[in-house]
């Protein structure tokens, strides 16, 4: 007895598992989104008395769950170098290129003292905003595989995903897919 192919077999079963796979790689984005922390800002006071580090950190926006980076400061005493030429014409804090301080919100209490003390500065959350980039493809079939990404496109958010807090929201949403389709198979 010989079995006997429908013509287009092949491209219904492939529609089917496309299908299938779309619904997959939207629950995970949209559970992605569900799980993404907040996003944060680093705000300054915007005048003269702001330090030259906060100054520089003034509008950086990452996820909620990773520390801000400040870049590091010393002073410099206003004198002149070994060779005579003005070190610091003004005297003052500088910044330390390639050095940082990091800080989960203004006046953390793991900032050197000169970072945080009469610090003026403001964390301000913004929910929704790593979710928001988070997106879907819709499924593709390439030989005999069919692929769909879910994406993540916001600063740092791999380091997001993998902090000491509250990392793991994409796995998690992963994880929180494949249950729910695992849990329709049976």
């Amino acid at each position: 007895m010989a079995t006997r192919i429908t013509p287009g077999l092949t491209r219904q079963i492939t529609a089917l598992v496309a299908r299938r796979v779309d619904q997959v790689a939207d629950d995970v984005a949209q559970a992605a989104r569900d799980n993404a922390p907040a996003a944060k800002t680093w705000v300054t006071d915007a005048d003269e008395r702001v330090r030259p580090s906060h100054a520089e950190a003034h509008g950086q926006l990452i996820p909620g769950n990773v520390d801000f980076r400040l870049s590091a400061m010393e002073y410099v005493r206003k004198g002149l170098g070994p060779d005579g030429k003005a070190v610091n014409r003004a005297g003052g804090w500088k910044i330390i290129p390639g050095r940082w301080d990091v800080a989960d919100r203004p006046r953390d209490a793991r900032l050197p003292t000169h970072q945080a003390a009469n610090c003026r500065c403001q964390a301000v959350d913004l929910p929704g905003a790593v979710a928001a980039g988070i997106r879907s493809t819709p499924a593709r079939p390439a030989g005999t595989t069919i692929t769909a990404t879910v994406s993540a496109s916001f600063t740092r958010v791999a380091e997001s995903e993998h902090a000491e807090r509250g990392g793991g929201w994409l796995a998690s949403a992963a994880q929180q897919a494949a249950a729910k389709h695992h849990a329709r198979r049976r």
